[in-house]
């Protein structure tokens, strides 16, 4: 009988945790460098964090929606963005200026 319940007390808990939603601390954190090494992917994911984010706010009461700030979820959100943003500047800035013309740096 007691090893019967003892089963049943570490059972039920196990089995609850296989049926349900993974949890924000479940998301595996993704790096700047692995974001950096797919561009393409941190621009997928920065653009769906946008909405997500609009989504939380209007969806999540105010400490809740803290709470989710903090969560892995967030974190990969705010990585990909900052990514994505640094990969866009680093472009404008390495891009030539444009031409207004072949005698436009000969004008006063």
């Amino acid at each position: 009988m007691y090893h019967q319940l003892a089963a049943a007390i570490l059972l039920i808990p196990l089995l609850w945790g296989c049926g349900r939603a993974p949890a924000a601390a479940d998301v595996p954190m993704k790096s700047a460098t692995y974001y950096e090494m797919h561009l393409q992917e941190a621009a997928q994911v920065a653009s769906r964090c946008h909405l997500l984010n609009e989504q939380q706010q209007r969806k999540l009461s105010g400490r809740d929606y803290q709470e989710w700030r903090i969560s892995n979820e967030w974190a990969n959100c705010h990585t990909a963005i900052s990514v994505t943003d640094a990969a866009a500047l680093r472009d404008s800035l390495l891009k030539p200026p444009a031409s207004h013309g072949a005698n436009a740096a000969l004008s006063p």
